[in-house]
């Protein structure tokens, strides 16, 4: 209620602001009417004269009688943007509701942008079914957009009208003025206002400047605001796609910035995968172990069909294990070789089979008289008895063959030839640990022999001493005596010479080896 009141205020303030773009524009009528003495053409509604509205006056168009449709439109010359039109219809100069009132009833006004009022905007339709009506000045408020300005009428022969209504259509307008602004993207009362940057085409209201359409993706009254969320286009009409994570999408064109959620391609995420493709943008092939190749949900990659033989997993892309193989990997393994996994798809042992046990798929006991890996030794050979062992340790059931003993009878007691080498290798042993004693005792010998001979010389030395000693004290206390004198000289002299013992020692000491 206040926009409208608002809008009324401007329409008063404006109304008298706005050029008339109808005059003198060229015009035509459908129906002219014939050979005349006064010019009734359509141009006389656009001359800006209507001051005598009568049919002498020369200043109306009339157009031909009994017609059933009568058409008038005038060319603005280019697209302009309307505020309002206004309609002054033949009077005959007599005050309303005048003489023709009749005729006038039940007209239609358009806008368009073609010769054609069927592509145009429908600004009226009088209606009207009081007698007397419509009054022949009319002002009709058309904010919009266009070249053409149309006036139409009817009496159709299958349509019942109101009592009032002329029998025939006719157009006799003595004006028609087209007031607003020459130049569609400019609006107020001097048209001087720049319509908003994201109006359509940058067309607005005339009067207030609103849009008269957004751009794509924009909106409200003036194209300020954005799509909403998960929206975009024109008319933020359009949708947004399956864009990653529930983002939306780009407002104006559509596109997910961030790429596509499961499922989905292309700019717009809104193209299904095709065949053979899954997940995000489509970017995964479909696992070639499907039961059907190539084939799976387009949104997990989960295999159509299962998995082929051997696979398992959701997307059929994990090998059977843990000693499984098979469809479904539902089929266990056999006694593969030391519990190694079989072949996921067929089941065999790819590295033989456990001892005890043979055939590809290795589930097959050994039979009797057979042993160990693969079931390839033979019991036969050593075993007494019945000739049988176990399948797997190959020890003999009934004990050994005469002349073989053994865990597995496998050595003859004859065959000294192992006993013969570990007693070559005992031999061996025990001279390296003979001619090592040897060796140990003799060092042991010498250095107790050598202890000894220095204890020896050790004692020789301090006898000689003490004897030299024991001759220089003798010899001090006799100094007086002349016979004892004599006799200690001579034994004196018998000591200064080398004696054998001081030769030892002197030997000894000098590191010579001892006598």
């Amino acid at each position: 209620m206040i926009f409208l009141t608002a809008r009324i205020l401007l329409l008063a303030i404006f109304t008298q602001a706005y050029e008339n773009l109808a005059l003198l524009k060229p015009a035509y009528q459908e129906y002219e009417w014939p050979s005349r003495p006064i010019d009734w053409g359509a141009a006389k509604a656009v001359d800006g004269q209507y001051s005598d509205r009568g049919a002498a006056g020369n200043q109306c168009t009339i157009s031909a009688d009994k017609k059933q449709t009568a058409t008038w439109r005038v060319d603005l010359g280019s697209i302009v943007s309307i505020s309002h039109i206004e309609i002054h219809y033949r009077t005959d100069n007599i005050p309303s509701p005048g003489r023709w009132f009749h005729r006038f009833a039940g007209f239609f006004l358009y806008v368009s942008n073609t010769t054609s009022k069927d592509d145009g905007h429908l600004c009226l339709h009088e209606i009207q079914t009081v007698n007397g009506t419509p009054t022949e000045d009319q002002r009709i408020n058309c904010s919009v957009q266009g070249r053409y300005v149309i006036y139409y009428n009817e009496r159709r022969p299958d349509v019942m009208y109101p009592i009032y209504y002329s029998k025939y259509a006719f157009n006799e307008l003595c004006e028609l003025k087209v007031y607003g602004c020459a130049n569609y993207s400019y609006y107020g009362a001097n048209c001087n206002i720049s319509c908003p940057d994201n109006c359509q085409e940058r067309k607005c209201d005339v009067i207030t400047g609103e849009c008269l359409g957004c751009v794509p993706g924009y909106q409200g009254p003036r194209c300020s605001q954005t799509c909403n969320e998960l929206h975009y286009g024109l008319g933020c009409s359009s949708s947004c796609g399956y864009c990653r994570n529930g983002d939306t999408c780009h407002h104006v064109n559509g596109t997910c910035l961030n790429g596509c959620n499961d499922g989905v391609e292309g700019d717009k995420c809104q193209n299904a995968c095709q065949p053979g493709y899954y997940g995000r943008d489509c970017r995964h092939v479909c696992s070639e172990n499907c039961g059907v190749t190539n084939q799976c949900n387009r949104f997990t990659g989960k295999c159509d069909g299962g998995c082929r033989m051997g696979w398992k997993g959701v997307r059929c892309d994990e090998k059977c294990d843990g000693g499984m193989y098979g469809v479904d990997c539902n089929r266990r393994c056999g006694h593969c070789l030391n519990d190694t996994q079989c072949h996921h798809i067929n089941g065999t042992c790819l590295e033989g089979c456990a001892p005890g046990y043979e055939g590809l798929l290795c589930m097959n006991g050994c039979p009797d008289g057979s042993f160990g890996s693969n079931c390839h030794s033979n019991c036969k050979v050593y075993c007494g008895g019945n000739e049988t062992c176990d399948p797997v340790t190959g020890i003999c059931h009934s004990g050994c063959k005469e002349g073989w003993i053994g865990p597995l009878c496998s050595q003859a007691p004859e065959d000294t030839s192992t006993i013969t080498d570990a007693c070559d290798n005992t031999l061996t042993i025990a001279s390296l640990v003979a001619a090592f004693s040897i060796v140990a005792i003799g060092s042991a010998i010498n250095i107790i022999f050598w202890k000894r001979s220095q204890t020896k010389n050790t004692e020789k030395r301090q006898n000689v001493h003490q004897k030299k000693q024991t001759l220089d004290d003798n010899y001090a206390g006799n100094l007086n005596s002349e016979d004892t004198f004599d006799s200690q000289y001579a034994e004196l002299e018998d000591v200064s010479k080398e004696n054998t013992y001081e030769r030892i020692h002197q030997k000894n000491e000098s590191g010579e080896q001892m006598l």
